[in-house]
């Protein structure tokens, strides 16, 4: 009977009024509790999260990607899987106490671990940035893909949040089996040109004091055997290049899709910060074999009840610190994680 009390909210979404979104000029307030997560199932409402997210009472609730598990070319199917999502009243809850953006990863995209060649990736951008109530303003409409910008506080307390795009422009991976493995691609890209030049130009952001760059896939972990940038080792590299060409601030990865989540930590030649990425999946449903996952550039446990991570953003001096917490069911905290620039 609950299953069904949500589905009739599906009816009411399009007549909800969730805050909307503002483009990269935004400077109203600045940000101190960002909330983020990925790998969602639609179906599972039961499982869902969000009142535990509402709980925390973010500034910022960030999608990391599988907002949905869609798998299809058939656009009604996608919208309907949106909309299942959208009408959960906790989640309604959320979209009307803190702004909400977001990217995509593969199965909110079209297809398990696709790129490029998902002929349908046109409208289905269109059906994401619908989901996410991007602001018909935001210059993003007008670009091919879904990748976005955002910008967030002032006078020293500004957080710029950058959402990549992993997929529209992703060129192909090739598998072997038995186990599945993900091959490197070396001359493969990841962006295209115009998310590149487009990127180049946010990490120039003279205004930003702390980065957050939102990706699909793992930026970071290079050992295990999934999707991740160091599938395709020239874009990780060109990545790389830019951040330490164009970048004097800290910078930290948010990234999604693994079912597990962790904090790994890279020390990049020539840039004055550690990197990390933090990795939060997943919603709704975890990884059933707890075996360890290999990556050497982890700090901490690996996470693997469902969850999703919290950030806490201090502004007392004059580099910010953060403190990342992942909570699971009925707000237990599964690890938590300081960094102090």
């Amino acid at each position: 009977m609950r299953y069904l009390t949500y589905l009739s909210l599906i009816i009411a979404v399009s007549c909800s009024q969730p805050k909307k979104q503002q483009a990269t000029e935004e400077k109203e307030h600045f940000i101190q509790t960002i909330a983020f997560g990925s790998c969602s199932r639609q179906d599972k409402v039961e499982d869902q999260l969000w009142k535990e997210v509402v709980a925390e009472n973010p500034n910022i609730w960030i999608w990391l990607g599988d907002n949905i598990y869609a798998d299809t070319e058939d656009m009604a199917k996608m919208k309907a899987d949106y909309d299942l999502q959208k009408s959960h009243p906790d989640y309604q809850a959320l979209l009307k106490q803190s702004s909400v953006i977001g990217t995509w990863d593969d199965h909110d995209f079209g297809g398990n671990d696709l790129g490029k060649e998902y002929p349908m990736k046109d409208e289905s951008r269109d059906l994401l940035f619908d989901f996410l109530d991007v602001d018909q303003k935001n210059e993003a409409w007008n670009r091919k893909g879904a990748y976005q910008s955002y910008r967030y506080g002032s006078n020293g307390k500004t957080v710029k949040i950058i959402l990549l795009d992993v997929r529209y422009f992703r060129d192909s991976l090739l598998w072997t089996m038995n186990p599945k493995t993900a091959q490197v691609n070396m001359d493969g890209d990841i962006l295209g040109e115009e998310q590149w030049s487009w990127l180049e130009e946010e990490l120039s952001d003279k205004e930003a004091d702390l980065i957050l760059i939102a990706s699909g896939i793992q930026v970071l972990a290079k050992d295990h055997r999934f999707e991740k940038w160091a599938n395709f080792p020239k874009a990780k590299t060109r990545l790389f290049n830019l951040i330490k060409e164009n970048v004097n601030v800290p910078l930290a990865f948010m990234t999604g899709d693994r079912h597990i989540s962790e904090v790994s930590k890279f020390d990049l030649e020539g840039y004055k910060f550690p990197l990390y990425d933090f990795t939060s999946s997943s919603l709704t449903t975890p990884w059933g074999e707890q075996s360890e996952d290999p990556n050497e550039l982890r700090i901490g446990p690996t996470i693997y009840p469902v969850n999703f991570a919290v950030m806490k953003v201090n502004w007392a001096n004059s580099k910010p610190a953060l403190q990342l917490k992942f909570v699971g069911k009925e707000s237990e905290v599964l690890h938590d994680f300081s960094v102090d620039y």
